[in-house]
């Protein structure tokens, strides 16, 4: 609601010092924000006049009718031609979200919803913003019923249960060199790398080295990326694709917030976009591929903190001598 408030990891000995270190990889969901949202300044306190912000909530509401009731006559008419083409009609709310942003002087959806409280008491006001949350529970219904619909959830697409490891056999190609590495050899490569550090970052991604090179480029992304074209380990961790989760009302809403920040999307041509509805994740994996870590994301915005990560890792790195001294210690 608008008022609610990627790594695969694997543990390597180091044979010097005994030490457990370990790789960290994040599993990208290729939409080129990559999950990471820009902390922007909050707007100074101005006075927004009741007229102004009922006119640009109006036009708000406005615009998303009419983007989700001409999907739903698209989507009725033809499901096939509706999807995967003509429902990105849809991220035609960011660019209204943004106008309505500038409108009211505000930089993100947490200060907007900041301002219209403040003006809650007025009737013209209070009307709009109700109107505005019906909108976003009949958006986010209509995605709903399309995922269920095409069997695009999380639950259906991953299949069978997921895996509490992955085999050192798995298969990758690096989006760098363009070269196939298994997830051993990957480990081997980096033994430096990983013995100078507890935890190492990995990103993994699926489609083509070519688009994950301009990714890369355009991004400046200074990690191992290594590519899962087949996405058999984003199925092996259940990792779907989901319309309602891309491309829900609240989502479309804070990447409004990127044009405000005058925050470029990297440049990658229409031909190098595959599934732009695949979410991503991170895990935190053992020198076996044990999963000690599972982080599956809800949507493109949504990532672990790097607190969650570390202690997962932390606990990992305790014997079990410690391990139940601390049990023992807690009873």
């Amino acid at each position: 609601m608008l008022n609610r408030p990627r790594p695969n990891t694997s543990l390597s000995r180091d044979p010097n010092t005994e030490r457990r270190t370990r790789l960290s990889v994040s599993l990208d969901d290729v939409r080129p924000v990559g999950g990471y949202l820009e902390t922007v300044t909050m707007a100074e306190d101005a006075a927004i006049s009741e007229e102004t912000l009922t006119s640009g909530l109006s036009l708000l509401v406005s615009l998303g009718k009419i983007l989700l009731q001409n999907a739903e006559q698209e989507a009725a008419a033809s499901l096939e031609s509706f999807v995967p083409h003509k429902i990105t009609t849809l991220f035609g709310l960011i660019t209204a979200g943004e106008d309505f942003y500038r409108s009211i002087r505000v930089k993100t959806k947490g200060e907007a919803e900041a301002v219209w409280q403040k003006s809650h008491h007025q009737p013209a006001v209070r009307e709009q913003v109700e109107e505005l949350l019906k909108l976003e529970n009949e958006w986010d219904s209509f995605l709903l019923s399309l995922d269920k619909g095409l069997q695009m959830t999380d639950e259906q697409q991953s299949g069978a249960k997921t895996v509490d490891s992955l085999s050192p056999d798995s298969l990758f190609t690096d989006a760098r060199s363009g070269e196939s590495v298994t997830l051993s050899q990957f480990l081997e490569a980096n033994q430096t790398l990983l013995e100078a550090r507890s935890v190492q970052v990995m990103v993994v991604s699926f489609g083509n080295v070519e688009g994950a090179q301009l990714w890369l480029e355009g991004t400046g992304c200074t990690f191992k990326m290594l590519m899962d074209s087949q996405r058999k380990v984003y199925r092996s961790l259940g990792l779907g694709s989901s319309f309602s989760k891309v491309l829900k009302f609240g989502c479309l809403m804070q990447f409004s917030e990127y044009s405000i920040a005058n925050r470029d999307f990297p440049d990658v041509p229409h031909r190098l976009l595959e599934d732009i509805y695949q979410l991503g994740g991170d895990f935190l994996l053992d020198e076996m591929g044990k999963v000690l870590f599972s982080h599956p994301s809800k949507d493109p915005l949504d990532r672990p903190s790097l607190t969650d990560v570390l202690q997962a890792a932390e606990a990992d790195s305790i014997g079990p001598e410690e391990k139940h001294e601390h049990l023992e210690e807690k009873l």
